[in-house]
Parts: C-alpha cells; structure tokens; sequence
C-alpha cells in the first residue's frame, strides 16, 4: 500500500506542479499515508499559500508574476 501511495504521490505532485505553472496559482497540497506520514506540496512557499488561504483578500505574490513575466 505505501509503495502504491508513493507512486500515486509522484503524479498527484506532478499534476499539480502543472497547474500552478499554467495557472500562476499558489498551492498547499497535503495528504497523510496510512501510516501518518506527511507529504506535501507548496508553491511558491508553505507560508504564502497559508497567508493567502487565511486572508484571501491578500494581493498575490510577487514572485509568481515574475516567472509569467519571464516565460512571456
């Protein structure tokens, strides 16, 4: 089952490593194995994902507009 999960994690992190690039978002993904095992995506950082989902009124940060503007 945790090599399952594992793999499982790999694609999950690449999917959402995809949508965060194509939608300039900022993202915090958790999830827990059965064996109470963290693992996690964050981008650009846990703290900025966390400040957005606590305050959405928070302008987005600067450095996700950045890369839009270098991959322009």
């Amino acid at each position: 089952m945790l090599i399952s999960l594992s793999i499982q994690c790999t694609g999950i992190y690449q999917k959402i490593s995809e949508i965060s690039t194509l939608c300039a978002s900022e993202i915090l993904f958790s999830i827990f194995s059965p064996t109470s095992n963290p693992y996690s995506f964050c981008h650009p950082s846990v703290q900025s994902a966390a400040k957005r989902f606590f305050n959405p009124n928070q302008p987005f940060n600067e450095t996700i507009y950045a890369l839009l503007r270098l991959s322009l």
